[in-house]
């Protein structure tokens, strides 16, 4: 046994030590004169295997070859030799008529080049290391590579040491064929990329850390592993999506993320046979981060489902649903942009275009901001605990905001030209404007079908919700209470809104003979300031950014007499409230400015 361990100590040493070595096989040698060089090679890929050591490299000639050993029922074996690495023509032209299988004890790794063969099977047991190089498995044809290899042994009672590592790169798998990740846990990088398949699947026990990326992937990647560090990125899957179920971290460590995916999912898809809900990203994991990545989804198929823990962060996605014209029965049983069931986290910077419910959310503490919803049937709905500011929601089929017992607050949002209400809230409290949470306001409420603040809302307990500071369709306070709001003051047992509008703000009037009027307003890129007044004086014109997230002039304009319509290029600054001030000497007038894109 002692002798045995030296012997293997004593390889390992001289490994990195030997000079690469090259056996050559080609099956088109009938002349009985074979010793593994270029003018005789073995006319078998077993031959040339058995001639092998440590380090040697076998170029495999253009052919087809049939192995003759058996493995798990299958006649056709080629059985590998650690340390060595096997390259052919290319995969049309070298071609192993069956299966390839490495189950060696050893830390030695292998290496498979420009070959045809059926499966690829890499059975290894448990091993002490130390592991030198990565196992490659690079520009071959296969329709199934398989790694169910044995954990690494533990460096304590507890941590498990390191073991096999793994390149497969820019493989052919086609549009059926499967990557299988099912090991042992263990340390080591485990590296997926460039390849073309069906599927990937990752089975494996924890400390691993994963790289999936650049694949063409027909229909799925699901990871089901334990705790490791994972990456799926740059990947473009066809008809299908990505099924998180792993392991994460619940100690608010970002080890899951999932970004830069291009997903086509349809309803039909293969992936989606055995899955409860339909999503193009299914995240039920520990925790997971998914970001910029573009998700297009027909039929019943939501964008991302999430009911994973914390972190959870949902960010700067580009989700597009098929459009419905009716509600679903149930929210929860609907497409959803983004579904959130989750834990703690951010959903910020995404943009969402149709579906049932934009954004609907069972969630925990989460900030949701930043985010663009339009032409879903219902814009955002939560019964979550989510800080809700600079969203845009719009033209929606039916309300934009369902508040159903989010506190919030809920602010500087734009929240125009849906065909129901503007926000309908189901339960008290909530912060508006100027609550408990010392909401600033600054949603706009505007063009909307019915009522720009609908309340549903019946409270003993919460009798009052404060929505102040937002602007509503109508400046007068009067047509606001009757026209823009509908509250306890138009049903009785309603909770009633305490609201003043932003025109309440102390905004200095104007002096003397002046009338501003901007138009567009809202606008996008550009708009005019018309001024009509008998002053002489030059005057300014400033656009103040005091509602957005940093206050302070973003705009400025010197003018003078005679100039009564005044172009604004509105292009450096952002969707939101502004404050647009046309000031001389004799006079000042401000005026309300909504930007919108």
């Amino acid at each position: 046994m002692r002798a045995t361990f030296l012997l293997l100590i004593f390889s390992f040493c001289l490994y990195p030590m030997i000079k690469a070595q090259t056996i050559y096989v080609d099956s088109s040698n009938n002349t009985g004169n074979e010793d593994g060089t270029l003018e005789h090679p073995y006319n078998t890929i077993k031959e040339g295997i058995n001639a092998a050591s440590i380090g040697y490299q076998l170029m495999i000639k253009t052919g087809t070859y049939i192995p003759d050993d058996s493995w798990s029922g299958n006649d056709h074996t080629l059985f590998l030799k650690a340390g060595i690495k096997l390259i052919g023509e290319g995969t049309d032209k070298t071609i192993i008529q069956g299966i390839v299988v490495d189950q060696e004890n050893s830390n030695l790794s292998i290496g498979l080049e420009k070959l045809r063969f059926d499966e690829f099977y890499f059975t290894r047991g448990t091993h002490a290391g130390p592991f030198v190089d990565m196992n490659i498995i690079k520009d071959c044809s296969t329709d199934y590579i398989d790694l169910p290899f044995g954990a690494g042994i533990p460096s304590n009672d507890t941590t498990p040491g390191p073991n096999y590592g793994f390149l497969i790169e820019n493989n052919d798998l086609g549009t059926e064929g499967i990557i299988d990740f099912k090991q042992g846990a263990g340390i080591s990088n485990l590296t997926v990329k460039n390849n073309s398949c069906g599927y990937i699947y990752l089975k494996s026990g924890g400390g691993y850390t994963y790289l999936i990326d650049n694949n063409d992937i027909q229909y799925s990647i699901a990871d089901k592993s334990a705790t490791n560090t994972t990456t799926i990125s740059n990947n473009r899957i066809a008809n299908g999506g990505i099924d998180d179920k792993s392991g994460g971290n619940q100690y608010g460590v970002e080890d899951e993320i999932i970004e830069n995916n291009t997903i086509t999912a349809d309803e039909n898809s293969p992936a989606f046979i055995d899955e409860d809900y339909k999503a193009g990203i299914q995240a039920k994991s520990r925790s997971v981060t998914i970001r910029n990545n573009t998700i297009t989804c027909t039929g019943n198929v939501s964008g991302i489902r999430s009911s994973a823990g914390a972190p959870m962060h949902i960010l700067n996605n580009t989700i597009t649903l098929s459009e419905v014209q009716s509600p679903a029965p149930d929210p929860y049983e609907s497409t959803s942009g983004i579904f959130n069931y989750s834990g703690w986290g951010k959903v910020s910077g995404n943009k969402i275009t149709g579906g049932n419910m934009g954004y609907y959310s069972k969630a925990g503490t989460v900030e949701f901001s930043n985010n663009t919803i339009i032409n879903a049937f219902t814009g955002f709905y939560s019964i979550g605990a989510e800080k809700v500011h600079h969203n845009s929601i719009s033209n929606c089929k039916a309300n934009g905001l369902i508040l159903d017992g989010i506190r919030g607050p809920v602010f500087s949002n734009m929240i125009t030209n849906n065909g129901g209400s503007g926000i309908l809230v189901m339960r008290a409290p909530v912060d508006l404007g100027s609550g408990t949470d010392s909401c600033p306001g600054l949603n706009v409420i505007t063009g909307n079908g019915n009522y720009d603040l609908y309340i549903m809302a019946n409270s003993s307990t919460y009798p009052v919700i404060n929505a102040r500071y937002n602007v509503w369709d109508h400046m007068d306070t009067l047509e606001i209470m009757q026209q823009d709001i509908r509250d306890g003051n138009d049903s009785t047992g309603l909770v009633r809104v305490d609201f003043t509008p932003c025109s309440g703000l102390g905004v200095p009037e104007s002096e003397g003979n002046t009338h501003v009027e901007i138009f567009p307003n809202p606008a996008s890129d550009f708009c005019n300031v018309s001024l009509y007044t008998g002053s002489v004086d030059q005057f300014c014109i400033t656009i103040l950014n005091i509602f957005q997230q940093k206050a302070g002039i973003v705009l400025e304009k010197n003018c003078y007499p005679g100039l009564n319509e005044i172009p604004i290029n509105l292009t450096s600054l952002i969707s939101g409230i502004y404050l647009c001030r046309i000031q001389s000497k004799s006079f000042c007038e401000t005026k309300l400015l909504v930007i919108q894109y």
